[in-house]
């Protein structure tokens, strides 16, 4: 069976049929799919019955694998595997304890606010693979935003204001923001987590578009007052998150999506965790540090 390629409405993200379950694909085949991602942003499997070997090699032929820390979220055995999950690991069809806080067989409650993977950190993932190995019978799905189509968009006015800048990231002052249920950071986790900055505008390193980059993680702006960047910094995000940008997926045991950090962002959202399971198994791309885009000689911010 030949792969096929369905585009979403708008052509932000696609279905990829004609595919094994295991997606042990011949080369021809794969390229096809690596071809689709750069077009499409995120891709969609459904049907899929990877084993974890079989999740690790075909991530790995779009390039080297992140290993995600701590490394007690990470699935025993296949460290490339970072797992989120609210299950008991006594009993996997049961939750754990809500007094019982973050993580037993996976991180709990991760994801839950727009970013992209890795976005704190001076060279943030390319891209990762969510596999979806049991899910609940209602919510707990996840939002896509096209930043590309965000960027697109902007106002000429905000354009201007953000061309040639950049947003400060901070672990050390959001981590208790984001991660409630985890350990605060400790004083070593704080120095191996430094502040970092990365370009509003940024370049694709493959399609050579422009995309509108920013995430839960940024806090200001280099080079503006900190009232004045913080204000940015939330314009940016609110206006990333209109429903004119997103994609929702519904997830159903066995789907897959295969998203691109570096011109894309991601949301989970909350189901009720004390009642239902939910385990998701997500493999993750090493990046590039993330290249300011330049605005073309006689066209509008």
């Amino acid at each position: 069976m030949a792969v096929t390629v369905t585009p979403f409405e708008r052509g932000f993200g696609a279905d990829i049929g004609g595919v094994p379950p295991d997606l042990q694909v011949s080369d021809d085949d794969f390229r096809i799919i690596e071809t689709a991602w750069g077009a499409h942003g995120i891709l969609r499997f459904r049907g899929l019955g990877m084993r974890p070997e079989q999740h690790v090699a075909f991530s790995r032929r779009f390039g080297p694998l992140h290993i995600m820390t701590p490394l007690k979220f990470n699935l025993p055995g296949h460290p490339e595997i970072f797992v989120v999950s609210n299950a008991s690991k006594e009993d996997p069809t049961r939750p754990i304890a809500q007094e019982q806080g973050a993580g037993d067989a996976g991180l709990k409650r991760a994801g839950e606010g727009f970013h992209t993977d890795g976005e704190d950190k001076r060279i943030p993932n390319a891209g990762s693979f969510l596999y979806a190995r049991s899910v609940p019978p209602e919510r707990g799905d996840t939002l896509f935003a096209d930043m590309y189509a965000a960027y697109e968009a902007l106002p000429a006015q905000i354009r201007q204001a953000m061309a040639g800048r950049r947003a400060r990231y901070s672990r050390i002052d959001l981590h208790a923001v984001h991660y409630p249920l985890m350990d605060p950071l400790t004083e070593d986790q704080k120095r191996e987590r430094p502040d970092v900055y990365h370009p509003l505008a940024r370049r694709h390193p493959v399609t050579g578009r422009t995309s509108l980059y920013i995430g839960r993680w940024a806090c200001d702006v280099e080079g503006l007052p900190r009232d004045e960047g913080r204000a940015l910094v939330r314009y940016l995000q609110a206006f990333a998150q209109q429903p004119r940008f997103l994609f929702r997926q519904q997830w159903r045991a066995g789907d897959a999506i295969l998203w691109d950090n570096r011109c894309t962002q991601h949301c989970a959202t909350g189901f009720d965790d004390t009642r239902y399971v939910r385990t998701m198994h997500r493999t993750t791309l090493e990046g590039d540090e993330p290249r300011m885009a330049e605005t073309p000689a006689g066209l509008p911010l």
